[in-house]
């Protein structure tokens, strides 16, 4: 984080003080004259020090942001950190709901497709792998979008119906957690939750594809190669049944490599994560950041990519202290 950081303010410093200085000046009074606004933008640069050498700034960057003051947004005319943590919870709800059934399909397909090795299934497997492997995420968007929503009318776009936001906007309605899914069901309005997995489902299925062709192509190589372990051949030998052998010994070592991955498939997800919540106009952190770059609004753009930078080593920490206990082999190593 701290070379991620040193990066992102190295860019930030290539614009002139007089540009950062309106990150600073969250409204201006829209009577002043051209020299009263230079003389406040003058003020600002030397309250803050932005015409101090690099170290200088430097340090007092990261004391802002220790501080929870990320910059102002003039485009959105409201603190990034602010703005950030107010959407984080879609994207996250997203994340998870793409992430969850895309391990759990790939644990069932991995395991199919290498019990039947260069049978049918497998090649179908691998077929279907590649395919989400290699066409782009807006391309399933667009097909699910035309099919479910267009011609079906099943699952809409947005993260929820108007209806639907007038209730989560109103003084009744309590946010416990963010999530839509759980603020409904802890709020006992069960009508809020099934409309946000109906919203959630086609951008959660167009995220969930990519990650799917990663951890199943994973699970299968990985369980082709624990067929070829001694330990294999021994239990064969023992007369231990095939349904056993892959539940007790293959399967269970075959799952480190996916877990291994699981830290760069968030990094890759919260990646997609923007294109896909542009696509279904989800409001998220990703399409807001978007949004907010398309404006040349850097305090937004290195807010974000702090956050998802936190992210992601947050998210492969997590996955070396999961493969640590799930083989007991690295933690006494």
């Amino acid at each position: 984080m701290f070379l991620i950081s040193a990066i992102l303010f190295l860019l930030l410093l290539q614009l002139p003080p007089e540009r950062r200085a309106e990150v600073y000046i969250p409204s201006v009074n829209p009577h002043l004259t051209e020299a009263q606004y230079e003389e406040l933008v003058q003020a600002t640069i030397e309250r803050y020090g932005l015409d101090k050498p690099f170290y200088v700034q430097y340090s007092n960057w990261i004391s802002n942001l220790f501080q929870g003051d990320w910059g102002f947004s003039p485009t959105w005319k409201q603190p990034v950190l602010e703005g950030l943590l107010r959407r984080l919870p879609a994207s996250i709800e997203l994340g998870i709901f793409a992430m969850v059934p895309s391990l759990l399909l790939a644990f069932i397909f991995g395991r199919v497709a290498a019990k039947r090795h260069n049978r049918f299934s497998d090649y179908a497997v691998r077929l279907t792998a590649f395919t989400g492997w290699a066409i782009p995420n807006f391309i399933f968007g667009l097909i699910f979008m035309t099919v479910f929503y267009a011609w079906l009318d099943w699952f809409p776009a947005e993260r929820m119906s108007t209806s639907v936001s007038l209730i989560v906007n109103s003084d009744n309605f309590r946010s416990y957690t963010g999530f839509l899914i759980l603020d409904g069901i802890l709020n006992g309005n069960y009508p809020i939750t099934w409309d946000a997995i109906r919203h959630l489902m086609l951008p959660g299925m167009t995220l969930a594809i990519f990650q799917w062709a990663l951890f199943v192509r994973i699970m299968r190589s990985s369980l082709l190669e624990e067929f070829k372990q001694d330990y294999i051949t021994t239990a064969r030998s023992k007369g231990l049944s095939e349904r056993l052998i892959m539940q007790e010994h293959a399967t269970r070592n075959a799952v480190l490599p996916v877990i291994a991955s699981a830290g760069v498939a968030t990094s890759m997800l919260f990646g997609n994560v923007i294109v896909v919540e542009v696509l279904f106009s989800f409001n998220g952190v990703g399409r807001w950041a978007m949004q907010s770059m398309q404006r040349f609004d850097a305090p937004v753009a290195i807010g974000f990519i702090l956050l998802s930078s936190a992210i992601s080593l947050l998210a492969s920490l997590g996955a070396d202290i999961l493969f640590a206990i799930v083989d007991p082999r690295v933690t006494i190593d």
